[in-house]
């Protein structure tokens, strides 16, 4: 057990350690609190640049495409095979929002060890916040979008896509009802970076019509969002609730998770007969 200085595990400063409002307005006891603790300053900066690379994700992700097909065109000049750039994967990973949180939440810690020292850092994590979930996301999404992991699954992906002799809609079946029942084990976020790479790779690649290309992506949305259900501990809305009401996997599968897994079947093939 480690042990905290109780002045640590005050952080934040509580509102009531602040002064009355100013009758000057907002600003000015906004000015107060700030002089009062000027790290608040620091946090409202951080959560200022959270929230813009909440809406700046699009262009993280456009930038990441162009470094990609940069790449790919050098290669094709070169007569090498296509390969993954590393920093177009970086590009894509903060192009991610849903690691956009976490990702902010760390630099808010290291903003705290500066600030206030290791044990202020582990106070405000272990007794003022739960951080568990957008830490879990950053660290579970980096590893799935890795190439060793992405490679294993295209290769797991390509030997069932080989009964459908490897075509595009084979590719399309595979990645769209296996890779988002693989959430119910390696959870929805790796489900979600890994169908993505290999839909990129395998079907976007080949320039499909507009109404295809979003047709899949919001199909991929709705597989990967039930497809985490087959047990109690990859979707996080399950994962929340699974311990209070006393659900497990078994429990899941025969309540839940066979009529998930049937959905995906049943959308996925009134799709691949619609296009």
């Amino acid at each position: 057990m480690v042990s905290i200085d109780p002045a640590a595990a005050a952080f934040p400063t509580p509102l009531s350690a602040y002064p009355p409002q100013s009758p000057d307005g907002l600003l000015a006891t906004l000015v107060q609190r700030a002089t009062q603790d000027p790290f608040d300053l620091v946090a409202t900066a951080i959560f200022a640049l959270a929230i813009l690379h909440t809406f700046s994700v699009a262009r993280f992700t456009a930038i990441a495409h162009r470094v990609q097909h940069a790449r790919d065109e050098q290669a094709a000049r070169e007569g090498r095979p296509p390969s993954p750039s590393t920093l177009a994967e970086f590009l894509h990973f903060f192009g991610e929002v849903e690691v956009v949180f976490g990702l902010w939440a760390i630099v808010l810690g290291f903003a705290i060890l500066f600030w206030h020292g290791f044990d202020t850092v582990i106070g405000y994590f272990n007794h003022t916040v739960n951080y568990t979930e957008p830490i879990f996301v950053v660290v579970i999404m980096a590893l799935a979008s890795t190439r060793p992991v992405v490679m294993l699954a295209e290769s797991a992906l390509r030997r069932v896509a080989a009964l459908g002799r490897a075509t595009p809609a084979a590719w399309w079946l595979a990645i769209l009802t296996i890779g988002p029942i693989l959430g119910s084990f390696i959870t929805e976020p790796a489900a979600m970076t890994i169908c993505a790479l290999l839909l990129g790779r395998q079907i976007y690649a080949r320039q499909p019509s507009r109404a295809l290309k979003y047709a899949t992506l919001g199909l991929l949305f709705v597989n990967v969002s039930i497809g985490g259900t087959l047990t109690h501990f990859a979707a996080p809305p399950v994962l929340m609730v699974a311990r209070p009401w006393n659900w497990d996997t078994p429990f899941m599968l025969s309540h839940i998770g066979w009529r998930s897994a049937l959905a995906i079947v049943l959308s996925n093939v009134v799709y691949f007969l619609v296009f």
